[in-house]
Order: structure tokens, then C-alpha cells, then sequence
């Protein structure tokens, strides 16, 4: 497992194992960690993997419906950074500071529309 900086984040580069190819067809993952400390990312790089793996194991086994896991983990990841994940309605009556709490508390757009809780899978809405 590879942890490399790109920009000021930290990510997770490895391998597609080749017992996945059926149902990843990246030959190298790279994932953020969220993080500009090194201490932080290499605590965080193992459980993001084991994620990755459960999702590939899951695929395999046949389970194409993944939604729930994926919703899991957005909530999750809304609870590290000190968010619950309420839907979107609820997010829009927050206090203007609030709101920009959420906002800031990432540096991407796709874990700002999980935070902000924008994106919602279809059977939870």
C-alpha cells in the first residue's frame, strides 16, 4: 500500500488485485484520504482499503446493489467529520454557519455533496 501526496491531499495508490478484474477494470486504485497529514492518512489508508475490498468481495458474490454500503459510508464519513447526514431539505433550513461548516470541512465537490446531503440513493428517498 502506497500513500503519496498529490497537491496538499494525501492518497492511497495499490493494485488491482487480479482476482477483482471481472468487476474492476482499473489496473491501479487511487483513493483521497481527506487529509494533509501523513499521520492521519496512514490510519485512514488501511480502512479505505478494506473498503474497496468488501465492495469488489460484494460484486463478486453477486450483489450488484451496493447502494445501502454506499449510503453507509457517505453517513460515515459525515460522522468523522463531526456532520450528521440529514437530507437535503434539512440541510437547506441550517443557520447560514452551519452550512458553511459543512462546506469547508472538505475540499472536494463529491464529499461536499455527501456532507451537505445532496445525493440521496434512490431507495432512501
Amino acid at each position: 500500500m502506497t500513500i503519496m501526496k498529490r497537491g496538499s491531499t494525501y492518497h492511497l495508490r495499490k493494485r488491482a488485485p487480479r482476482r477483482y478484474e471481472r468487476v474492476e477494470e482499473r489496473k491501479s486504485i487511487w483513493v483521497s484520504l481527506h487529509t494533509d497529514s501523513l499521520t492521519v492518512a496512514q490510519q485512514k489508508a488501511p480502512v479505505a482499503w478494506q473498503h474497496i475490498v468488501e465492495g469488489w468481495e460484494a460484486r463478486l458474490a453477486g450483489d450488484t446493489s451496493d447502494a445501502e454500503k454506499r449510503f453507509e459510508a457517505a453517513k460515515n464519513l459525515a460522522a468523522v467529520r463531526g456532520f450528521r447526514y440529514p437530507p437535503a431539505p434539512q440541510i437547506a433550513k441550517l443557520p447560514q454557519d452551519q452550512l458553511l461548516a459543512r462546506v469547508e470541512a472538505s475540499k472536494s465537490a463529491k464529499t461536499v455533496n455527501w456532507i451537505c446531503g445532496t445525493r440521496l440513493p434512490l431507495w432512501a428517498e
